[in-house]
Order: structure tokens, then sequence, then C-alpha cells
């Protein structure tokens, strides 16, 4: 798990724009929406990498992560990725976990998800 945790933190720090990577290839997930899950929120530094990569592990093996230059804080989360023809079911999860956007990732776009 370490070296994972290392890994994931070293790509972050490469990548403070944001990054969704895939946790069995190391490779960056390109296309589809994203989705973060609620059980992940409010991780924001190295030790609560365990946590995400733990909860993506036991999922879909799949992490994102972005830098807020605002409060100088990374936002890590296990995430679910949902084919862009499932616009609707990716709005879905997003309400029940919680998620006020969500990312489109082929288009390189957010999507903001309205309350309700």
């Amino acid at each position: 798990m370490e070296d994972l945790i290392e890994r994931v933190w070293e790509h972050s720090q490469n990548n403070p724009e944001g990054f969704t990577l895939n946790l069995e290839t190391l490779r960056p997930v390109k296309f589809g929406i994203s989705v973060a899950y609620f059980e992940t929120q409010n991780s924001h530094d190295k030790e609560s990498l365990e946590k995400v990569i733990s909860h993506a592990l036991r999922h879909e093996k799949i992490v994102g992560g972005w830098l807020n230059y605002g409060n100088g804080k990374f936002y890590f989360d296990s995430v679910r990725i949902f084919k862009n023809s499932e616009l609707e079911e990716a709005i879905e999860f997003a309400k029940d976990n919680e998620q006020l956007k969500i990312y489109d990732l082929t288009n390189l776009k957010e999507i903001n998800i309205a309350k309700g």
C-alpha cells in the first residue's frame, strides 16, 4: 500500500490541475464522466490517501485529485467512471453521493449538479 500511496502522491504533484488514475495500470483515465464517492470526501493530504486508495481498490480502482489553488489543499477521491452516454446515471450517482460537480473527462469540462 505504501508504494501505491507514494506513486499516487507523486502523480498528484506532477498533475496539480487534476488527474484521474487507474490504480491497476497507474495510467490516466481519459474518457467518461468521473463522479466521486461520498465516503472519500474531505481527503486533502498524503495521510488521507490510504483511505481513498483502500476505498478505490474495493470499488472501481480509480482515484482522482486536484489542487485547489485558493486554499492550497489537494482534494483526493475514489471515483466511479460512467460512459458519456450514461450522463443521467452519473448525475443520479452524484446526487446520491452529495456531489456538487462531476467531471466530463472526454470533453474536459465540469458539470454542475442541481440540488434536489
